[in-house]
């Protein structure tokens, strides 16, 4: 999946001891998972990252911060796929 391209078929988020969450967008799974989060009240230590699903393929992981990464284990430099954080205000949505 290339940064910020939206999907035409359902995505999943799917996260440990919660029930899966249909979305259409990079941009709605992180607002969903961010939400989930600020719902719950939990830290980082206790609140799990999520797998972000595509057509039951793992197509990246959700972090806490509500960014979504590659799903290989991250290595020093590596960017999102998806920056909620670019994505506030007046700029678009990538």
């Amino acid at each position: 999946m290339e940064p910020g391209q939206q999907s035409r078929l359902p995505l999943i988020v799917r996260q440990a001891g919660y029930p899966d969450i249909i979305v259409e967008t990079l941009a709605e799974a992180s607002r969903r998972y961010c939400e989930r989060r600020d719902q719950t009240g939990l830290g980082a230590s206790t609140f799990p990252d999520a797998t972000l699903l595509h057509e039951d393929i793992v197509a990246g992981r959700i972090s806490y911060n509500g960014r979504i990464w590659h799903p290989i284990p991250w290595r020093p430099g590596d960017k999102p796929i998806y920056d909620n954080a670019a994505c506030r205000g007046d700029q678009p949505e990538r």
